[in-house]
């Protein structure tokens, strides 16, 4: 995929080596993206869910397992940066849950694209207290390399996904630009607006 397409498929969703280790109970960075991973290859590659009525629930699955890995509420913190603190606890928790919705929906749409007929190869780990970076290359049977880097977060005794950055295109950045642009040219209710009407 070319940064340009990941790019364009985002805006459309929105507008239209050195490591400490972490606590020895916790899983690693790197084990919890390998969970996610082989969570949603395993559903994708279910005989069972293939049929077009197994459709619902294989996206049903699908999004399971997404909306336990990721850490959306950090996420919407990380895009919305010094708005986020003036937004009262049920303003937080409603913005998260979009942004969750619209994050799931298109990288549910790049992983039933893609990982389903590609194989994954981990390149690289490195972590801290709190912070830990996993990277890999998505393959094709016909060599094609697609590199995917997962950026977690170490919060509640656990790793979670809160950015994925697709061959250098930081798809939670990406948003993060969006978001600021309609703040800036309108405003947060219009956003959560836009929001709310592509989670329909």
């Amino acid at each position: 995929m070319k940064r340009v397409a990941v790019i364009g498929l985002m805006t459309l969703v929105v507008l239209g080596h050195s490591s400490l280790v972490a606590p020895a109970l916790a899983a690693g960075p790197q084990e919890r993206v390998a969970e996610m991973l082989d969570g949603i290859s395993g559903v994708l590659r279910d005989p069972a869910l293939r049929a077009s009525d197994g459709e619902p629930e294989r996206e049903r699955r699908v999004r399971t397992i997404i909306f336990a890995a990721f850490d959306f509420e950090e996420m919407g913190k990380e895009a919305l940066r010094s708005r986020w603190s003036t937004l009262s606890p049920g303003q937080r928790q409603e913005f998260a849950r979009l942004f969750g919705d619209l994050f799931e929906r298109s990288y549910n749409r790049l992983v039933l694209r893609f990982l389903g007929e590609r194989k994954t190869t981990y390149i690289a780990e490195s972590a801290d207290s709190n912070r830990g970076v996993v990277q890999t290359i998505l393959e094709s049977e016909k060599d094609e390399r697609l590199p995917v880097e997962f950026r977690l977060t170490y919060k509640d005794a656990r790793w979670r996904v809160v950015d994925v950055v697709l061959d250098g295109v930081s798809l939670a950045g990406n948003y993060r630009v969006q978001f600021d642009k309609i703040i800036r040219t309108s405003s947060y209710e219009t956003l959560v607006q836009k929001m709310k009407t592509k989670a329909r």
